[in-house]
């Protein structure tokens, strides 16, 4: 389940306001809540058993649960049927329902379901129950996020994705948001595919993004006694005493960047004159991270440059930029000294 905030501009682009954040959530943890249930009944090592001896039955279980879920409604009082594999019978030698049965009195459900031989009867209680985590945790998340100061312009919640064509979900969410519009396009599971077709063709109509982690690049940053601990210091080809696998931070974490414009790095650096310099493009969950090589940075790619010509630090400063594009992110190094440019494209998917 991911939720993303967008504002719709005059020219009919998007500027995404909050980066896409949420979890698991959606419409599988809903199967999963169901095939646990049935877990309960049967046993777990039944359950491991259809998923692999039966596959081709365990898979028709889901798409029959698939169909349910859409069809569910808030104040139904009839009982729900789902079919259920005859081999999850076989595997307990439950041939006439006896120990079903009896589990089910046992589990105080005698009167909520009602089993057959190859389905179930279940009180809609029960399998409302299967969605409310889902539902407690979507709402939740949708709530804190339209609870944020600069949330307070949104009006409008459009639901889409498979799980959105779930009346429980639509019941919750409209009662949850208030006044606020909530709308649900027809054939809401192809929704999300039919905009990705169409961003394919229309690249631009998302003019600005909001980060999702912290982007910059690793540096031998100036060596500090009273912070740095003594094995991180090292000595520069300038002969300077530096502190390796600093991070050097160009964007922040949920800052809006506008698709394809330079971000300049605040600072300048200095590529060696020993020999070749690796610019090592990280990611970061944090705002602030001081090394590379934190538990919060990832490595996202590199831009290798070859050995400069000048000899002194003045003659190699660079300028290092970075563009965010809508799959790639842009690294650009410039030398200042020469005007010289070098760039590297770099997947983000």
């Amino acid at each position: 389940m991911d939720v993303s905030v967008h504002e719709k501009n005059l020219d009919g682009t998007l500027k995404e306001l909050r980066q896409a954040s949420g979890g698991a959530w959606g419409g599988t943890c809903v199967d999963n809540k169901y095939i646990n249930w049935l877990a309960l009944l049967f046993g777990e090592d039944a359950i491991k058993k259809l998923k692999t001896k039966y596959m081709c039955e365990y898979f028709d279980l889901l798409r029959v649960f698939e169909t349910k879920k859409r069809n569910i409604l808030p104040d139904s009082k009839e009982f729900i049927r789902f079919k259920v594999p005859t081999a999850l019978h076989d595997f307990n030698n439950d041939s006439d329902n006896n120990k079903l049965t009896k589990k089910l009195e046992l589990m105080n459900l005698k009167d909520d379901v009602k089993v057959k031989r190859n389905a179930f009867n279940v009180s809609p209680n029960i399998v409302r129950s299967w969605f409310q985590y889902s539902i407690d945790k979507t709402v939740s998340h949708i709530n804190g996020i339209l609870t944020e100061p600069d949330m307070n312009g949104v009006n409008t919640i459009l639901l889409v994705g498979g799980f959105a064509e779930c009346q429980l979900v639509q019941e919750a969410v409209k009662k949850a948001v208030g006044e606020r519009t909530v709308i649900v396009p027809d054939e809401a599971g192809l929704a999300v595919l039919k905009g990705a077709v169409r961003f394919g063709h229309q690249p631009g109509l998302v003019s600005n993004r909001c980060v999702k982690y912290t982007y910059g690049y690793g540096v031998h940053c100036p060596f500090d006694e009273s912070k740095h601990p003594p094995e991180k210091m090292i000595i520069s080809s300038y002969g300077e005493r530096r502190v390796d696998n600093c991070f050097t931070k160009v964007v922040e974490i949920g800052s809006s960047v506008e698709v394809g414009k330079d971000i300049m790095d605040p600072f300048t650096c200095h590529l060696s004159k020993a020999g070749v310099t690796s610019f090592l493009i990280y990611a970061s969950t944090e705002r602030g991270p001081e090394y590379v090589d934190d538990p919060s940075s990832t490595y996202v790619g590199e831009l290798v440059l070859d050995k400069p010509p000048g000899g002194t630090k003045e003659e190699n400063e660079a300028q290092v930029y970075f563009a965010f594009g809508d799959t790639e992110l842009k690294v650009s190094v410039k030398m200042l000294k020469t005007g010289e440019v070098l760039a590297k494209i770099v997947d983000c998917l």
